[in-house]
């Protein structure tokens, strides 16, 4: 398969994608491996997953979709350094940590200029376009905003130590459920009948419509984990209302197309309902009845590790030819999503054995990580090889 000119080349977003994709599953797996030599440096390792995987990958999908979203061309080339300049910040945050916490401003501030650009390009975006954005666009938006508050939060708690405690667990719920878990759902409510092959006749009226729960639910958890315990539930409460909704139809309508052993559409069901288990912890993590350990690892293992392998192996194809070659668009689909029912099974294990307090859980998570890795390399390779 040596790439000729009806495969296309990858535009510059779709190729900003393919290295952002490539660093977070990195990243994934090298914060497995760092577990063993860096046993107090656990802020780090989450800043490995979320600074320098999750929220430059993040960025980039929202550059991405957004056109799309938008009706507009793609992005220039400015739009492009958003999501690496928020790489670089969430890797000094990650060192810093480590070693020069009276650095940590500067990634902070840092961030926050990346965050702010992209929301209002996003804005622009939506203000000039000819029409009404798709309502997928305002999950983004909402899900930048929650961002931009809980790095402020942390930053204030930098300069204010004695609110350390409380914007910390503000920061760190605002930024698992509303930036992560809110660009998540929004995504997945179009992505997976896009995987499975299904056409969803509900999802913008969902889209629109349940926005209003997850954004008040998100606000709720995190000012009720930082200030006031008794708002964590009714947060949960609204959050849970679209997430089961939509959590309900993969089984009881469309179970046909999502589930399979070997399909892209079973990791990203997962997903869904191991962020139902992740709100549920995280409700007893913000009351004080759980550690924040039990509950990130649960976050990655059950939801995250699940959500990025489901969407990277359905979309790196896309990305690497985007001229759709169908048979090789769909031989490299079918090489990604091999194995992503047994994958889906480890991840979720992996989460069990982490909630009841089992450290090799840890080494279940990265032997799926480094399977599917390994994967994306051979895809790579094959890409860019000059003997395929």
């Amino acid at each position: 398969m040596k790439p000729n000119d009806t495969d296309g080349s990858p535009n510059p977003a779709a190729r900003t994608m393919t290295g952002l994709a490539t660093v977070a599953v990195s990243s994934f797996f090298a914060a497995v491996v760092l577990r063993n030599y860096l046993p107090l440096g656990e802020p780090s390792l989450v800043h490995i997953i979320m600074a320098i995987g999750i929220m430059p990958l993040i960025m980039g999908a929202m550059i991405y979709f957004t056109p799309v979203l938008t009706h507009s061309r793609t992005a220039g080339w400015l739009v492009l350094l958003v999501p690496p300049l928020a790489l670089v910040s969430g890797a000094l945050a990650s060192t810093g940590l480590l070693w020069r916490r009276d650095l940590l401003p500067v990634p902070a501030v840092l961030a926050l200029v990346a965050t702010g650009t992209l929301l209002g390009w996003m804005w622009y975006r939506a203000r000039t376009m000819l029409g009404r954005p798709h309502p997928g666009l305002n999950w983004y938006r909402w899900a930048l905003a929650c961002l931009l508050l809980g790095l402020i939060a942390i930053l204030v708690a930098m300069f204010w130590p004695e609110y350390w405690m409380a914007l910390r667990r503000f920061h760190l719920h605002i930024n698992l459920l509303g930036f992560v878990g809110m660009t998540a759902f929004g995504t997945l409510c179009v992505l997976v009948p896009t995987v499975a092959g299904y056409a969803d006749p509900d999802a913008r009226r969902r889209l629109h419509g349940d926005l209003y729960f997850t954004v008040t639910g998100t606000l709720l958890v995190a000012s009720g984990s930082a200030w006031l315990t008794w708002l964590v539930w009714p947060g949960l409460v609204l959050w849970l209302i679209p997430l089961m909704h939509f959590a309900s139809s993969l089984v009881l309508r469309w179970r046909k197309f999502v589930w399979g052993w070997h399909c892209s559409s079973t990791s990203l069901g997962l997903a869904v309902f191991g962020l139902i288990a992740v709100l549920i912890t995280a409700g007893f993590h913000a009351a004080g009845a759980r550690p924040s350990a039990v509950s990130i690892q649960l976050f990655f293992f059950v939801f995250l590790f699940p959500l990025v392998t489901g969407a990277v192996s359905y979309l790196l194809p896309v990305w690497l030819w985007p001229a759709r070659n169908t048979v090789v668009n769909e031989c490299t689909v079918r090489r990604l999503a091999w194995g992503s029912g047994v994958r889906s099974l480890v991840f979720l294990a992996a989460g069990v054995l982490a909630y009841f307090g089992v450290r090799g859980a840890i080494y279940l998570a990265g032997i799926g990580i480094l399977v599917f890795l390994l994967q994306m390399v051979w895809t790579l390779w094959a890409r860019f090889s000059p003997n395929i």
